[in-house]
């Protein structure tokens, strides 16, 4: 695999909090489950990534570099995934849109998907199905605000919610 290549994969995203301010929390990338592309993050994969970015990472709207709308402010994985603090930048149309969609979406229950943008560093066939990916090692570029998730079980799990003000 060309390590230039930028690949792109992508979560349902739960929404656990989301905050006026823009900040949510969820999983950009899960571990263990094999995604619509026949891929398998393992644990350990963001290692390296996170060490050298210190999870400050771009939060792009469907991958359009030219569609920037926050940036990641902590990142680490545990049991289950990559579990990352974002926020998006209200002063941004988009993401004033994106941040609305991810409200409607915890208040009617549906889902807001992420979708992360690497590049594959490690990477070894599955030993009982060589069509899937292990994913070993990957170089997380950004990780995007998507409506069609490629892995379904990464998701925001929290759209924090701050208290209004009278004024």
């Amino acid at each position: 695999m060309n390590k230039n290549v930028k690949e792109q994969r992508t979560f349902s995203l739960k929404i656990k909090a989301l905050s006026e301010s823009g900040e949510f929390t969820g999983y950009a990338s899960t571990f263990g489950n094999i995604d619509l592309g026949g891929d398998i993050v393992d644990p350990g994969a963001f290692k390296k990534t996170l060490n050298e970015s210190k999870g400050k990472i771009p939060i792009l709207d469907h991958h359009d570099p030219e569609r920037h709308i926050g940036w990641n402010l902590s990142a680490v994985e545990d049991e289950h995934g990559l579990l990352v603090t974002g926020k998006l930048d209200l002063n941004v149309q988009i993401a004033r849109e994106r941040h609305s969609l991810m409200k409607m979406a915890q208040e009617v229950g549906g889902e807001t998907g992420l979708s992360i943008g690497y590049q594959t560093i490690k990477s070894e066939s599955d030993k009982s199905n060589p069509l899937i990916r292990h994913l070993k090692e990957i170089r997380l570029l950004e990780y995007s605000v998507v409506v069609f998730p490629m892995n379904p079980s990464a998701s925001i799990e929290t759209v924090k919610q701050e208290p209004i003000h009278s004024g």
